[in-house]
This record gives C-alpha cells, structure tokens and sequence, in this order.
C-alpha cells in the first residue's frame, strides 16, 4: 500500500471501517466467551501477552473509530441539537430494543422464577432503568443466569456505553465553547488527557483500573480518532508508518507505556487496515452495519448458549454465540437502527444545521459510518 492521506479514503465507499467493526465486535464475542465459560480474565486471549485483552484492545478500536466518524459527523452538524441528537438515535434505539428483548422475552424464559413472580419482582423494571439510563452495564434480572460461572451477569458488554456518551457530550462541549475550532487549545488539552493517564499508570496497572482510568483511557482513544481527523489532509497511511507504529509498540511492550503506545499504535494500524482495497469483502460488509448488534447481543446469547449447554468450551462457545448473534444483529439493523436513523431527516430545519452556509464537509454516510462503542 503506497502512502495516502486519511482524507482519501474517508468518502464512503473507500474504507473498510464496517469491515473492521465488525472484526472488533466478533473479537469482543470471542474474549467474553472465556468469561462466560468460566474462565478467568487471565484466560482471555492476549492476557499476558499485552497490557489488554482481546476484547480491550477492540473496545479501544470502537473508541478510536467513534472518535473519528463522529468528529466528521460534527463538522457536517456543528449544531449541538442536531450533534446530539445524531448520536442518542445512532445508540438508543438499538440498546431499548436489546434491553426489553433480553428483560421481557429471555428473562422470564431462562429464569429459575415463574413468569408471575418474574414480572411482578422490582428488580425486572428496575433492570429496564439502569440500563436504559446507562447507570451501569452490570444490573441483573431475578433468577437469571445465576447458577452460571459469570453469575447473574445480563449484558456485561452495555458497560462502554456511558463512556462513549460521555465522549460525545465532552466533543459538543468543545465545539459550543469554540476549542474544536481552535487546534492548539485542543492538542493541549488532549495532552493533559495523555499525561494523566501516564501519572495514573505509574500508580496502577491495567487490571487495576477503576472509573478515573477507564475514562483517561477511552477519551485518549476517542480523541486519537478524532485528532486523525483534524489532521485528514496530512496524515499519511503508509508502510514505512506501519513499521514505525510496530517498532514503537514493541519498544514499549511490557513497560509503563504500553498501554499508551497500544492505543497510537493500533489506531494508526487500524486507519492503515481501513485504507487495503479489499473490493469485494468491503461491498459486503457496507450492505449493513451489523457491528453494534453483535455488540450488545454477544453477552446474553453467549450467556443463554452456555444455559442451555453447559458443556461447551470457549472456543465452541464464541463460535456459537457469533453465528447466533449475527442473525438478531441483521433484524436489529434493518427494523430498528436504520429506521430510527433516517428520523434525521425530521429534526427541525434549525436543528439539523440545515441552514444558508452550513456546508456538507464530508460525504460520509452517517447512518453506517456512525458511532457507538460499544464495550467488554
């Protein structure tokens, strides 16, 4: 691949961004299913290996393309209602339908209750509110999944999603109070994001992390993609630069900077992968983005799979659990994400930035090259 700007492969049509989120959604599939198994972290793909598991360094690939989509994404909708907007309808109406099918229809299914005493327990509705709310992916419904090895665990994987929101209110921010506009105060910012984490890895480790770092790591990873996209038109996908992102992860492999170099290095390595012209392959994945279901779906068909057949080993079970999955992943896109995307076009006219002088800076399309990030 000869060196290219990012800027030329941003139109659609021209990347394989659907490609790689569908990879980071079936490699988030395959690390759970170790947890689901009854594996412990260390179990993970990865573990020992690198700072991060499998299915962390794909949380971090979905944080470093969100960064990047959505900040184009904001340059065509500079309005903060539109932005946003934007963002609640690319995440919410997916996440409700996969809350109410897991809570109304596997819940009573797969509980140890009867349905009168599953429905009428406070604990089912109160399910439905800190989730939907993203107080937390970890809630648990009454007698579900709780004789299992990841006991009473739902949806682990809706965890991300707070963050990924928080990413998107703090890029509004930036933009209403005019930083996005103006590069050095962003880069500087970015840079007391970067020293922070580094601060906080010297009194951490990885396992370790808790709120703080969790936040440090996927904003750095969020801004890393939208950092690329500021630099767009110089930024240069090239081999010499993949060897060069190798060289410098390796040089940092099992130091204090690691983590760090993982998220620079893969995020280049990714922009690199996104930009291989892989015709046929890329045609296929852009018929529908099916990366944000397998997401949110994986844990509790993984979960269910392992009910219903206890003796399956990870492996069987990540391969089970993809092939499950993909088929509510295609529904979930073509009944619920796709309509609910095309209510864009009914915002007000005043909310959609479609106002005299608000120029389409990018044709991306939105509705496949979207956001969200979901999360291990």
């Amino acid at each position: 691949m000869g060196g290219i700007a990012l800027c030329d492969i941003l139109e659609r049509g021209r990347n394989n961004f659907d490609l790689v989120r569908l990879v980071a959604a079936a490699s988030v599939i395959v690390s759970h299913s170790f947890l689901i198994a009854g594996g412990p972290l260390s179990a993970e793909p990865l573990s020992g290996v690198s700072s991060f598991t499998l299915g962390q360094h794909a949380v971090s690939v979905f944080f470093i393309l969100s960064g990047l989509l959505v900040a184009a994404s904001l340059e065509r909708n500079p309005e903060p209602v539109a932005f946003l907007g934007g963002r609640v309808l690319r995440v919410f109406p997916g996440l409700v339908a996969c809350v109410l099918v897991t809570d109304m229809v596997v819940g009573p299914m797969v509980s140890r209750l009867d349905p009168l005493a599953y429905f009428t327990s406070p604990q089912t509705w109160r399910y439905l509110f800190v989730t939907l709310s993203l107080f937390t992916g970890y809630g648990t419904l009454p007698g579900v999944f709780e004789q299992l090895p990841a006991a009473g665990q739902v949806n682990v994987s809706l965890w991300t999603l707070k963050y990924e929101m928080l990413c998107y209110l703090l890029l509004a921010l930036l933009a209403a109070l005019g930083l996005w506009r103006r590069p050095r105060l962003m880069w500087l910012g970015f840079a007391v994001l970067v020293g922070m984490q580094l601060f906080r890895l010297t009194k951490v480790s990885v396992p370790e992390f808790g709120v703080v770092d969790q936040v440090l790591r996927l904003a750095i990873c969020f801004f890393i993609g939208a950092g690329a996209y500021r630099l767009r038109h110089s930024l240069r996908l090239s081999v010499p630069g993949v060897l060069v992102a190798i060289l410098a992860f390796l040089a940092a492999w099992r130091t204090t900077l690691e983590p760090l170099a993982s998220y620079f290095a893969l995020g280049y390595l990714v922009l690199c992968f996104a930009a291989l012209p892989l015709g046929p392959l890329r045609r296929l994945c852009a018929r529908g983005d099916l990366s944000y279901g397998l997401y949110i779906y994986g844990w509790p068909v993984g979960q269910t799979l392992l009910l219903c057949a206890p003796s399956l080993g990870p492996v069987e079970l990540a391969a089970a659990s993809i092939l499950l999955a993909a088929p509510l992943a295609a529904l979930s896109w073509a009944l619920v994400e796709k309509p609910a995307l095309a209510l864009k076009g009914r915002l007000p006219a005043w909310a959609a930035g479609r106002r005299r002088g608000v120029p389409s800076v990018l044709p991306l399309t939105e509705e496949r090259n979207g956001n969200y990030c979901p999360r291990p």
